[in-house]
């Protein structure tokens, strides 16, 4: 961790790490970056946010709800974006909730509510959202309760005709968990797609997968003009027939957790690098 940096408890236990790297605060849970708040008005640092702003269409959403908030990274970038934009947050962890009262409070327009996020489907306002971000992650994994046909059945009913569900997903090399995700989507909304990086959906490593929904057909052309250039090298599918194969949706009964996140440490990593480098000097002639 940086000399500017600090340890955030959650209620559970979990501990993450805040610090500025000289680009914007980043939040860490088990060295994975989870959050991020650069400069107002520069793209975000994380591909995944990008990738969600893509998806959510070139005319950004007027109204929208957000179900996980962390530091507000996603929110932050549409409301300078699209100034006077409404967008409601709802995050369950009091600790996150309180650091972004106390250091990064968000731009107007953002209201976060402390709870449940499931618990909030039931109640909201119906038919009248924009868009719905589905990005919840416990200890990097996605929880039951936000990966079944029941969730994303109520999500639809908050919103418009022409409203999206844009998730913040996972997918492993063995793909079974994206599969089911998308027979899901499938299952509740007449237009599904996904963005992911081609080494990822060919099975050489893990990484995020952004997948949308909507009863009204989706802005690919706009959505893959946004993603053009982008380091990330994020495609958008649309043709998902052979993806998702004959995978069963997901049901509350099932209790489906996203699958726990292959990646290597920071600090095998460093430890690799330093034992092939220990080795070439040994090898190395002198002079």
């Amino acid at each position: 961790m940086s000399p500017s940096g600090e340890q955030v408890t959650f209620s559970d236990g979990t501990r993450a790490d805040l610090a500025n790297d000289g680009t914007g605060w980043s939040l860490r849970i088990d060295d994975v970056r989870q959050a991020h708040i650069g400069p107002d008005g520069e793209p975000p640092a994380l591909a995944s946010v990008r990738w969600m702003l893509a998806a959510l269409g070139r005319a950004l959403p007027a109204r929208s709800a957000h179900l996980g908030g962390s530091l507000l990274t996603l929110p932050r970038a549409i409301a300078a974006r699209r100034p006077g934009s409404e967008q409601v947050v709802v995050e369950l962890e009091p600790a996150l909730v309180d650091l972004v009262e106390s250091r990064f409070p968000p731009p107007p327009g953002i209201q976060v509510i402390l709870g449940d996020a499931r618990a909030w489907l039931e109640a909201p306002t119906t038919g009248e959202l924009d868009a719905v971000v589905l990005d919840i992650f416990a200890g990097n994994r996605i929880p039951p309760a936000f990966t079944s046909r029941e969730c994303f059945t109520a999500i639809r009913r908050t919103l418009g005709p022409a409203g999206v569900l844009v998730i913040n997903s996972v997918a492993g090399p063995q793909l079974e968990f994206t599969r089911r995700e998308l027979a899901t989507l499938r299952e509740t909304f007449a237009h599904v797609a996904m963005i992911i990086q081609g080494s990822v959906l060919h099975g050489a490593r893990f990484g995020n997968a952004t997948l949308i929904a909507s009863d009204a057909p989706l802005d690919a052309e706009g959505i893959r003009s946004q993603l053009a250039g982008d380091p990330s090298k994020g495609v958008l599918l649309t043709e998902l027939d052979e993806i998702a194969g004959q995978a069963q949706p997901v049901t509350d009964a099932d209790a489906l957790w996203s699958p726990a996140p292959d990646l290597p440490r920071y600090d095998e990593a460093l430890a690799m690098i330093e034992a092939v480098s220990t080795a070439v000097r040994a090898v190395k002639p002198p002079g």
